[in-house]
């Protein structure tokens, strides 16, 4: 396993989402997927929530779903990227309107304290610099007996694209969240019950490293961490690069993170004294159902 580094600030990321946003429904495949997966999750919640935040909304790809989902909910996307609106304070409270996406720092939400009754997150903590910082504000924002349902990319994600880069330079070049333990930590600390999370490993398969690498750029996952190799990549650099990977297709990990955090007086249905956090989806199951 990797060790994780951080993100650099978030305006920088900010910058790579705006450049990408045009480009970015023609190289989300992975991101589709990985909502569709986030969306069967959402089937086993026992809410029927009003109103409704997609944190890191991008574009907006996700709205169309959920409101087919949750037909008469209020929903409201945020994202770093700019384009989007920005608003007051008080927004909410002034205007109900649904399919609104607002630019803004998921680390400072603009929005009034338990405003929300679900927050859902696609693939945006990986770019947040302090995440316990992203659980806390989603944790304020939410109402009681409200729900957080998110995914993450955990540090093996891209090992294989890495592994070409060792053989260039000491330089990091992908990163993600800590292991799952640390994450649970990080959701009890900021006032979750129950926190649930469950790991996946998915191979995504590319014809090329050139076809990995066009892709990360139109969606905006250029490499923002702190410590990353400075400058644009020469011509020699990216003929190594080429050399390394070897001709043909080029197949990466994506270590897939789904987390669920309840916010409420919801106890965990099970015995579970050793303060492990449960790894399944038969536990999300038990937890929100009470089987």
């Amino acid at each position: 396993m990797q060790s994780p580094i951080q993100p650099d600030r978030m305006s920088m990321v900010s910058r790579h989402f705006t450049d990408t946003n045009d480009a970015f429904d023609d190289h989300n495949a992975v991101h589709q997927d990985v909502f569709d997966r986030m969306l069967s999750r959402l089937d086993l919640l026992a809410v029927t929530p009003t109103r409704i935040l997609d944190l890191g909304c991008r574009n907006g790809f996700q709205f169309n779903a959920l409101e087919q989902r949750f037909a008469k909910s209020e929903i409201i996307g945020l994202d770093p990227g700019q384009g989007q609106e920005r608003l007051p304070r008080r927004w909410w409270r002034k205007r109900g309107a649904s399919r609104n996406r607002v630019s803004g720092d998921p680390h400072e939400l603009p929005f009034e304290d338990g405003e929300f009754d679900l927050v859902v997150s696609n693939l945006l903590l990986p770019w947040c610099h302090d995440p316990e910082r992203v659980f806390a504000e989603v944790f304020r924002v939410l109402a009681v007996d409200a729900a957080f349902l998110f995914t993450s990319a955990g540090p093996d994600t891209l090992q294989e694209y890495q592994a070409v880069w060792s053989q260039i330079d000491s330089a990091t070049h992908v990163f993600g969240l800590e292991d799952m333990h640390k994450t649970g930590d990080a959701l009890l600390s900021a006032g979750f019950n129950a926190p649930v999370l469950d790991r996946e490993l998915i191979q995504v398969d590319y014809p090329s490293i050139a076809a990995l690498q066009a892709e990360l750029r139109h969606i905006g996952a250029v490499n923002v961490a702190s410590g990353r190799r400075a400058g644009l990549m020469s011509p020699a650099v990216r003929k190594l690069l080429d050399g390394n990977a070897g001709a043909g297709r080029f197949p990466v990990s994506l270590e897939l993170v789904h987390g669920h955090g309840w916010k409420g007086s919801l106890e965990p249905r099970r015995n579970n004294t050793s303060g492990e956090y449960t790894v399944s989806l038969e536990s999300l199951r038990q937890s929100l159902h009470g089987k």
